[in-house]
């Protein structure tokens, strides 16, 4: 398994057109994969959800990680998504669900590296 210490963190979000508007962003890099998650987002002042479903505030998504930004001035060593969308993911209700759902996904993939664990599609946060 690829060790935590090994993990890159980013402080902009990785996915979602909408992202600078949620007030919660995770972003990890674990190997050759990019782990986001964001949520809590609000339009004109009011909470909405960013799924289809009721209580769908926060989604995790699962992408190969792309190019690593090349913006001269930026320095900020995120990749870019891969161009084959999401991979894996899910959708939660509340913060503590999303931050859990998010290391789950991040140690999942470490795992799916060193071949421990097949990857497959999570299924509604029970990865």
């Amino acid at each position: 398994m690829i060790p935590k210490n090994e993990w890159k963190w980013f402080g902009y979000p990785g996915h979602l057109c909408v992202a600078d508007s949620c007030r919660f962003r995770l972003c990890t890099q674990v190997g050759d994969y990019l782990i986001s998650t964001v949520g809590d987002y609000y339009y004109q002042d009011k909470r909405e959800t960013i799924g289809a479903g009721k209580d769908s505030f926060f989604e995790t998504y699962v992408f190969h990680a792309g190019p690593i930004c090349s913006e001269k001035d930026c320095g900020c060593g995120q990749p870019a998504l891969g161009g084959d969308g999401e991979i894996d993911g899910t959708r939660t209700a509340a913060a503590g669900d999303a931050q859990r759902t998010h290391m789950e996904y991040c140690e999942k993939y470490a795992l799916v590296l060193e071949g421990l664990a097949p990857q497959e599609k999570g299924n509604g946060g029970n990865i």
